[in-house]
């Protein structure tokens, strides 16, 4: 009787089609941002213009008592300052919440 065994890095790659797969980590900045109004189409799409098309925003929350939408945004971006500038010049009427820096693992 034959019994055998693979490790991980074996099984992985046979699962895989015959190569490991790499992690990479992308270092970004994720922040809540208020902006006036219920309709976010136009925040989106000042975001996509000032943070580039592969910027993430999803809606947090809508207030009709204040009539405001909060987004959570996500960027590539890593330097906050440079976030926090940008933000600066092109939403001078939104409220900045709390920004981090995240880090997103990739598979390629």
């Amino acid at each position: 009787m034959d019994i055998r065994t693979f490790d991980s890095i074996a099984l992985s790659r046979v699962v895989n089609g015959g190569s490991p797969r790499r992690r990479e980590a992308r270092h970004c900045v994720a922040f809540d941002l208020t902006v006036p109004g219920l309709d976010s189409s136009a925040a989106r799409d000042m975001l996509a213009y000032a943070f580039g098309a592969g910027t993430q925003a999803y809606i947090v929350e809508t207030s009709r008592l204040r009539d405001c939408t909060t987004l959570h945004v996500e960027t590539d971006r890593d330097d906050i300052n440079d976030v926090i500038g940008t933000l600066t010049a092109h939403f001078p009427n939104a409220t900045l919440g709390r920004v981090t820096r995240i880090t997103r693992i990739t598979r390629r």
